[in-house]
């Protein structure tokens, strides 16, 4: 395992001792500095200055993997935001598009599924945000290798949380998905609601909650779990990504008579949820469904995309029955159902622990991810 250069080592020492090493030297001051001038001209100054790193050091640090992913991105800058002194794995510094700084230090983890001692990486830490994980790949079987997902998915979650708990980390906040539950509903979806996973991966997703929360009974490490919805904003992969290619073309597409209804989750949004789960003391504990709360339908959905594209909406109207009778006989049967299927997330929890997510933040962020496509 590549642990880093020396520049990061000394980041990782810096944010661990900081605040003994500043107190040391305040009080070695105020010791033996007596002169009046001396005391003025150099030391009030000086001292003045350690406070301030001390009061630093009292920042958090938060250790997140997948650092460099679309969500990891945006939740890297959010916590840098609120403060929060960063530690950011990635698999290489050589791909990684994310660059040290004051409070940020790089680390190149590798593999995660290669990874057995993660107890140098996580010294000092307060919150690890596990973000890594394998996703399904464009063109997969949703059945793919039940073996491979649960080698990432869940073993390395599972290496992780407990070398955390053994490094005194206070608590896991682990991004699963709202797959878990199921991929459609006929109501939205609550907490409250059995599991229910489809695929492969959100089958795995759902065995690493189960295992993370037999770790956190046993550690005392608190746990939270979030489960997003399908995540949009600039530079989102997968199937929406491909929805609005499709619609840049200018095809005539058949959508028109679908009315479904489909949670979404902004990147931003997300990102902050993710930064209060790392700190509020009500959400300790919790696991909790995430989506904006406003609900479209695939039609309003390609119309933001449009918008977003400087193009029309080019909508014509085909039985939802006769879309899925022409996806089976060409083998996309699951992509039909997405298109035409609800898939509705109660918000209840989420809103009153994170807080609620305008409308028209929903409907502007749509076009600004398709803007920047």
């Amino acid at each position: 395992m590549v642990s880093g250069c020396t520049s990061d080592w000394i980041c990782l020492i810096d944010q661990i001792t900081c605040r003994q090493k500043c107190r040391q030297l305040s009080h070695s001051l105020r010791a033996h500095w007596t002169s009046p001038h001396i005391h003025n001209i150099l030391v009030v100054p000086f001292l003045n200055l350690m406070q301030s790193l001390v009061a630093m050091s009292h920042s958090p640090l938060v250790f997140i993997t997948g650092a460099t992913g679309f969500v990891g991105r945006e939740t890297v800058k959010r916590f840098l935001a609120e403060g929060w002194y960063v530690r950011a794995a990635v698999r290489s510094k050589t791909d990684s598009t994310l660059e040290p700084g004051e409070r940020l230090s790089i680390v190149a983890a590798g593999d995660i599924v290669a990874v057995s001692d993660w107890k140098t990486l996580l010294a000092g830490t307060n919150v690890v945000a596990h973000l890594a994980a394998r996703a399904h790949q464009t063109g997969e079987s949703p059945h793919a290798s039940a073996d491979l997902f649960r080698s990432v998915n869940v073993d390395a979650t599972v290496r992780l949380a407990r070398q955390a708990a053994v490094a005194g980390v206070k608590r896991f906040v682990f991004v699963s998905s709202a797959g878990v539950i199921g991929d459609f509903s006929g109501r939205p979806f609550t907490e409250a609601d059995q599991p229910d996973p489809a695929s492969e991966y959100a089958k795995s997703k759902w065995q690493a909650e189960q295992a993370l929360a037999g770790i956190a009974l046993e550690t005392g490490m608190e746990l939270v779990i979030l489960r997003p919805v399908l995540v949009y904003g600039p530079g989102n992969p997968g199937n929406l990504e491909r929805l609005m290619r499709l619609i840049r073309t200018g095809v005539p597409l058949p959508f028109a008579a679908i009315h479904n209804r489909r949670s979404l989750l902004n990147v931003g949004h997300l990102a902050a949820i993710i930064c209060s789960a790392a700190r509020l003391p009500e959400a300790a504990g919790k696991t909790v469904l995430l989506a904006d709360g406003n609900d479209l339908s695939t039609p309003e959905l390609v119309r933001a995309f449009a918008e977003g594209m400087g193009t029309s909406a080019r909508l014509f109207a085909v039985p939802p029955a006769l879309l899925l009778l022409a996806a089976r006989m060409v083998g996309r049967t699951r992509d039909a159902e997405r298109l035409i299927g609800s898939l509705q997330i109660d918000v209840t929890l989420k809103t009153r622990l994170f807080g609620a997510f305008p409308r028209e933040e929903t409907i502007s962020g749509l076009i600004e991810a398709a803007r920047k496509l």
